[in-house]
């Protein structure tokens, strides 16, 4: 049968880039500032999917914001395993389009890679589920497990309402197992089942001097400039290694067990290869050494800022500016609390402002870390699956990025297998210009779950 699955996947290999080049070309961004119109095209695309590839039971699960998730099942018989799907449909902004060497919402194939907006962060997901499901009926007919899937339509924003919709459609959704197919791989080539994800949270802050713009010349000295306040409170918050300065912060994090750094070292991992697939400035020193780069990377918390506002760069002129604003995240290590972590970087950046300045800080929803326990058998079946169709042995690895979704599994079904898969690489550029999907991975990735439901 393995032989059967490979070659009916290879052939029909156009057949599934087709159908996720169709998905990539609607512009699904869950931001509130971007035209939630493509939300619910991308859901209805799915769901047009769903129809045509024999799913019962469709229909839209929607949270408060309206952008809709999909469900739909295959079921066989309540003797035989449940298996719910995860991935989502909705992506990010393309950020600086004139940075893309290929129109961001058009499937691009060059070589061996397709580029476009969620090629790989996710709807490359959506395609191997459909495509699994496939195989697994065409080769088992009513002998394979059941199976459920759930396409949510705002992880890229945060998850907010999802929730809401696992215990409104707790029964519905009820399983045996999840496999959320929205990570990656370590490498090209390498299969990956991620066991520790980062949780994460975000704060808005924006701090004023003053109820307008000033002339620099006539106002400034006696009054502070907001935006070198800001930057002061900032650079409060890490030492220059990036080293939380916050009291307390970091007392819950879990360390990782020697196993876990056992497998980090036998992953190979230099500072060489990282600072390639981070694109790194030959100049540029790294915050930790060569043998800490994963367990910072996957096992400790970061503060980012990831936009710092005064004034405008295109109409810079001699002006002390009323306000500066920034938008600072933090990635948390497993064990951390991201409510508890949010309360506590707002409260110290309280305590650092200057001057009795105005300060404003709005928080953000935020994702606990989450860690797994791969001694079920599950983990060595989709580990022998994997390890069959890449041809290479199966990695356990942590990620530095966070799946909302991952703990609210937990959190609505129990201690059930939590498998966490995916189609990302260090190459793919997800969340950046020029995202793409490396497509040998691809075909890998779908036969590796087709494998997996024929054993179950």
């Amino acid at each position: 049968m393995q032989n059967q699955i490979k070659k009916n996947i290879h052939e029909n290999m156009p057949r599934f880039i087709d159908m996720l080049s169709s998905l990539v070309a609607i512009p699904s961004i869950s931001f509130d500032n971007f035209d939630q119109k493509y939300v619910l095209e991308s859901a209805n695309a799915v769901k047009a999917m769903f129809e045509k590839a024999g799913l019962t039971n469709i229909q839209f699960l929607v949270p408060p914001s309206g952008r809709p998730s999909v469900y739909g099942e295959s079921l066989t018989s309540p003797d035989k395993p449940t298996i719910l799907l995860y991935a989502h449909h909705d992506v990010q902004p393309p950020m600086r389009e004139a940075l893309w060497n290929t129109p961001p919402f058009t499937a691009t194939k060059i070589d061996d890679r397709l580029f476009g907006r969620g090629t790989a962060d996710d709807k490359a997901g959506i395609i191997t589920h459909l495509a699994a499901l496939e195989q697994v009926r065409s080769l088992l007919k009513d002998k394979g497990p059941n199976l459920k899937f759930i396409i949510e339509g705002e992880e890229e924003s945060g998850s907010a309402g999802f929730e809401k919709i696992l215990t409104e459609h707790a029964a519905l959704l009820k399983c045996d197992a999840v496999i959320v197919a929205d990570l990656g791989n370590f490498a090209k080539g390498t299969p990956s089942i991620t066991t520790t994800l980062r949780g994460m949270s975000a704060i808005n802050v924006t701090l004023r001097a003053t109820k307008a713009p000033l002339h620099s010349g006539s106002w400034s000295g006696p009054i502070p400039d907001p935006a070198q306040a800001l930057c002061r409170m900032i650079t409060s918050l890490t030492d220059k290694d990036g080293k939380i300065l916050i009291p307390h912060y970091e007392d819950d994090i879990i360390p990782p067990t020697k196993e876990e750094l056992d497998s980090y070292k036998s992953l190979g991992m230099t500072e060489k290869i990282f600072r390639n697939d981070g694109g790194v400035l030959e100049q540029v020193m790294l915050n930790v050494p060569e043998d800490e780069i994963l367990i910072s990377l996957w096992r400790r918390p970061s503060i980012i800022v990831s936009t710092i506002e005064s004034g405008s760069r295109v109409n810079a002129g001699n002006v002390l500016q009323d306000s500066a604003y920034a938008r600072i995240g933090i990635r948390l290590a497993p064990g951390m609390d991201a409510v508890k972590c949010t309360d506590m970087l707002a409260d110290y950046l309280k305590a650092q402002v200057p001057n009795n300045m105005e300060i404003t800080i709005d928080k953000e929803d935020g994702a606990n870390p989450f860690v797994t326990d791969t001694t079920h058998p599950f983990f060595k079946k989709m580990s022998d699956a994997m390890t069959e169709a890449y041809n290479s042995p199966t990695k356990f690895i942590g990620c530095g990025a966070s799946i909302p979704g991952a703990e609210l599994f937990r959190n609505t079904f129990g201690n059930i297998p939590i498998l966490l898969t995916g189609l990302e690489d260090p190459e793919c550029n997800a969340h950046g210009e020029n995202e793409s999907l490396y497509l040998p991975d691809f075909e890998s990735g779908i036969i590796a779950e087709s494998l997996f439901f024929a054993n179950l």
